[in-house]
């Protein structure tokens, strides 16, 4: 007879997520054993295997949960600010990027150095997720500036993306630059070289 989830099971799930990232992110994917985990979570270890049978499965589900995260995120956005300046709506959306709670900003760590350890199915479906947020990077990129083409505005979106994934890497919030002005730093560096973009195939059809 199969197991009845208890009401508070997604919440418990979330909070494993989160102290596994956590986990993940100070000492890394491999040096983190299953047991820390049970421990950190209050738990034993057969019940976070009711949870997660396997330590690959818990990186996977991190992972999953942070760019599903984004993708509503910025899925909102495009829906709900359509009517902002070039200006406001890009700092918008790089503030919704980079201003996560403690625990996303550990998921977001974690993403950028163990995707390395998923199995190839998984890592499959991780590929897939991130496409569906890159082509949602690209629609904010359309809308500050249409006449890029197709393929080079790709290329923007994943500069884009690189320039702030790794910002969680080195920015120390407690630092000389507020997270206010690191959004307004970001927005301007992108915005100042990227609304002067024309494209190539307009630059070839006006010589």
């Amino acid at each position: 007879m199969p197991r009845i989830r208890a009401d508070d099971y997604l919440e418990k799930r979330d909070n494993i997520l989160d102290l596994a990232s956590a986990l993940f992110a100070d000492h890394g994917y491999m040096g983190t054993k299953m047991e820390q985990i049970a421990e950190s979570c209050g738990v034993s270890k057969s019940m976070l295997y009711h949870y997660f049978k396997k330590k690959e499965d818990i990186l996977f589900a991190i992972l999953q949960s942070h760019v599903t995260r984004l993708i509503k995120l910025v899925e909102a956005q495009l829906r709900d600010e359509v009517n902002l300046s070039n200006e406001e709506f890009f700092r918008h959306f790089v503030q919704l990027w980079l201003e996560p709670s403690d625990e996303v900003r550990s998921r977001h760590v974690v993403g950028m150095v163990e995707v390395r350890h998923l199995t190839p199915r998984q890592k499959a479906k991780q590929v897939k997720l991130e496409k569906t947020l890159l082509d949602l990077v690209t629609n904010v990129l359309v809308k500050i500036n249409g006449r890029v083409g197709p393929g080079e505005r790709r290329i923007y979106s994943l500069l884009l993306i690189g320039m702030m994934n790794w910002v969680e890497l080195w920015y120390k919030r407690a630092g000389s630059v507020s997270p206010a002005e690191l959004y307004t730093m970001v927005g301007r560096l992108f915005l100042d070289g990227f609304l002067n973009v024309v494209g190539e195939k307009a630059k070839h059809s006006a010589t």
